[in-house]
């Protein structure tokens, strides 16, 4: 059966492992969590601190970020090892700061992660603070919010001044995802409580459903008829998807979709691969990507 994991993003010092803490004891007795950290360095810190809050298990990543292509091998190979052992009810991943998630989606495609986990949200923190102070990776910070479920723009409380301009910035490049505000990375969890309640009920008689999630790339261009033709037929075993698609004319937009309704909106300020992540309860004989070309090459 699928595990949901959760993906924590942001930038070096944004808070995500205060998040993380807050996410932890808020779900604390709730199912059996389990923590990946990344670190770009050698050695994880936050480790022994994150064990002061609450109990879980750990798998850590470090030298370098899981995205990148020299580790991406031997991470999925030890995820595919840790659930296995540890068989968790949920997993919360913090990232690098450093990271580029743009590509997370490749992950999942993994032959030994089929059927075995799916992405089911993205959280990135944002330093409402210091959020303009590096401009030369920027574009690594962009790709953080794009690919962003939730954003939470923490530090608010120091920002003052600065805050309307860092949340206006934030929503010019990711306009879709929900917005929350936030003290040492602390904001309301009442709704994903409820949504969670599914997977970490005490009652487990019934078990998680087998869902799978595919990531479908392509740098050709599709016609905006043949794109809502593709979903129209995928929205049977389609329980969400998002991502972005290039459409005639090189347009780029972006696509969102809860079930059998679909959302496609035009962006003009998106830079970075066309991908379309799809999760659903899919024939694991039908190649989503076939599929997808079909459609461009009709």
């Amino acid at each position: 059966m699928s595990i949901p994991l959760h993906l924590v993003t942001g930038f070096l010092g944004s808070g995500k492992t205060s998040f993380l803490k807050h996410f932890l004891k808020s779900f604390e007795g709730k199912g059996k969590i389990a923590v990946i950290q990344n670190e770009f360095s050698e050695v994880n810190v936050d480790g022994p601190e994150l064990r002061e809050t609450v109990s879980y298990d750990l798998l850590e990543i470090n030298n370098g970020s899981v995205f990148c292509v020299c580790l991406l091998g031997a991470f999925i190979d030890s995820l595919a090892d840790f659930i296995k052992n540890k068989q968790p009810d949920l997993i919360i991943m913090e990232a690098s700061g450093l990271s580029d998630p743009i590509g997370v989606g490749q992950i999942f495609q993994a032959q030994k992660l089929k059927g075995t986990v799916f992405l089911e949200h993205v959280w990135c923190l944002v330093d409402a603070c210091n959020y303009n102070r590096i401009p030369a990776l920027k574009l690594r910070m962009n790709h953080q919010l794009r690919t962003a479920d939730t954003i939470i723009i923490n530090k608010v409380d120091l920002a003052k001044l600065k805050l309307d301009e860092v949340i206006t910035q934030v929503q010019e490049i990711n306009p879709f995802a929900r917005l929350l505000q936030g003290e040492y990375g602390k904001v309301s969890l009442d709704g994903l409580k409820k949504a969670l309640s599914f997977y970490l009920a005490e009652d487990k008689s019934l078990g998680r459903p087998d869902i799978a999630s595919g990531v479908i790339r392509s740098s050709r261009e599709i016609s905006l008829v043949r794109l809502k033709q593709f979903l129209q037929e995928m929205k049977k075993d389609c329980i969400r998807t998002k991502g972005f698609v290039k459409i005639e004319g090189g347009r780029m937009v972006f696509v969102q979709g809860v079930f059998d309704e679909f959302r496609i909106e035009e962006h003009r300020h998106f830079v970075g691969p066309a991908e379309l992540v799809m999760i659903g309860n899919f024939d694991r004989t039908k190649n989503l990507q076939i599929v997808f070309d079909e459609y461009v090459g009709i």
